[in-house]
């Protein structure tokens, strides 16, 4: 299980010795299958989350307690383990990144123990993750996410290359995602990744970097859990709406209708809700309950819920297009995103892009501020962005509008948490009538699915709120035609 030998590389490695003191220095960089690690009386456990901070899952004895001194700089990681864990086994388990640059080597896991007690390993305890959002050095950018950038790079680039640029930067890349070609890539805390963007931007190898964009809930949502009544499953072989959003609480009775689940911030946890506002959408997207004005569908659709947003209400874009790509991946045909901010992004259009052409239809709220400013992802071309009327048919007062707003539906429901006004019921109302006429119309396309809702809509009021409503006459129209 463990290596037999110990591999000197070019006097880059350093003894390290196993001692029962505390921390007062660490440094810590994992890239690929090379470790670089500073330690000066730092408890192992301290090293290893370090580890589980960069998404590997960490198993470890419980019984072990030492502390780490040394220095590694580049070491192949099973040479430097060897040496890092004198006396104790471990396991490694590796996962290839997919992307422009090939297969790229991911340590997946990695187990600690004493010898021959693999089965004592147990998962490290760790903290929920949440989005260290910043505005920079200057305190006036978007808010983005610490020590953080997505970067594309060009076609041709290998990956000896762009491992050669991340040792000049000092970055490590931490996850890969498919559909765009883009990686997330970290660095030490503390680094100024803004003044990195123009460096990157000048090197041949990068086609293109950004900041990791944070996007929030919308804000005032109603405390307090949902009381529903017993929920059916759905009938076999029934197309699943996806909710992207805070979670889905396990105590909701929404269990039956779940297809698939997943937390986009925390992989390795069970799905949950932290923040309510996931679980409400999701009972308007199914169907279950409908926006006030409008009927409830006749039978409650299957649930895709994907966490994306962390126990504060933020969400980074990279974290975005991970839970769009696996919506499609899970048979979703619609995908519900009640949410945005007034940041574009062309990483984001391109996971957006990538979604639509795989046949799903995305909604996106238009925002409860008035500004006439885009808002993203709704403003997106391949997004169907909804804003918000009143019972009347009239604007609502916070209801977002422009040139970008597609359609408007209902802002209001009663909900079990209570009565909630806001876009994010608008675009849910309308991902609910989308995904019950793909169920009754079975091979309908997604382009066949939004003109049939366009030709049903009824006539909106001037000013920026679409080209019609989906109100009880519509969505009658839409459905039953």
């Amino acid at each position: 299980m463990r290596k037999s030998h110990l591999t000197t590389s070019l006097g880059l490695f350093f003894a390290f010795f196993l001692a029962s003191s505390t921390a007062s220095a660490l440094f810590f960089r994992l890239d690929g299958n090379r470790l670089w690690l500073q330690a000066e009386q730092t408890p192992l456990v301290d090293v290893l989350e370090q580890f589980s901070r960069v998404g590997v899952e960490v198993r470890l004895d419980p019984r072990i307690q030492s502390a780490v001194t040394g220095i590694v700089l580049g070491q192949d990681i099973d040479d430097a383990l060897e040496s890092v864990l004198a006396g104790y086994d471990y396991l490694l388990t590796w996962k290839m990144l997919r992307g422009p640059l090939g297969r790229v080597p991911k340590l997946k896991e990695i187990q600690v123990f004493l010898p021959g007690s693999a089965s004592a390993a147990r998962p490290m305890p760790k903290k929920p993750r949440r989005f260290d959002a910043t505005r920079g050095v200057a305190g006036t950018s978007p808010e983005f996410v610490k020590d953080e950038l997505l970067v594309g790079a060009r076609p041709g680039t290998t990956y000896a290359q762009f491992q050669h640029l991340l040792d000049q930067i000092g970055g490590m890349i931490v996850e890969a995602d498919a559909a765009t070609g883009v990686y997330l890539v970290r660095f030490p805390p503390g680094t100024n990744v803004e003044a990195l963007l123009p460096q990157l931007a000048r090197n041949p190898l990068i086609a293109e970097a950004e900041l990791n964009y944070v996007t929030r809930l919308p804000a005032g949502w109603p405390a307090g859990l949902p009381a529903l009544p017993a929920v059916t499953a759905p009938a076999d072989g029934s197309i699943p709406v996806a909710v992207l959003d805070s979670g889905l609480d396990p105590n909701a009775g929404l269990s039956p209708l779940v297809s698939a689940g997943w937390d986009a911030v925390d992989p390795d946890r069970a799905l949950a809700d932290p923040d309510g506002h996931g679980t409400q959408m999701a009972i308007l997207a199914s169907g279950l309950l409908a926006a006030d004005g409008l009927s409830a569908s006749a039978e409650a659709l299957p649930l895709v819920s994907v966490r994306a947003f962390d126990e504060d209400g933020k969400t980074s874009n990279f974290a975005l297009m991970q839970a769009l790509a696996y919506a499609a991946k899970a048979g979703a045909k619609v995908v519900n995103m009640s949410w945005g901010s007034e940041v574009d992004s062309e990483f984001m259009q391109a996971a957006v892009q990538a979604a639509a052409r795989q046949g799903l239809l995305l909604v996106a709220a238009a925002g409860n501020e008035p500004t006439g400013k885009p808002i993203y992802p709704a403003a997106y071309a391949d997004v169907i962005a909804v804003g918000g009327v009143d019972a009347g048919g009239q604007p609502w007062a916070s209801s977002n509008h422009g040139d970008f707003v597609d359609l408007s539906a209902a802002a209001t429901a009663t909900l079990p948490a209570g009565t909630y006004v806001g876009t994010s019921i608008s675009s849910a109302a309308v991902a609910s009538a989308l995904a019950q006429y793909l169920n009754q119309t079975p091979g309908a396309t997604a382009a066949e699915a939004l003109a049939a809702l366009n030709k049903a809509l009824s006539s909106a009021p001037a000013g920026g709120y679409g080209s019609g409503i989906l109100d009880a006459a519509a969505l009658r129209r839409f459905l039953n035609p």
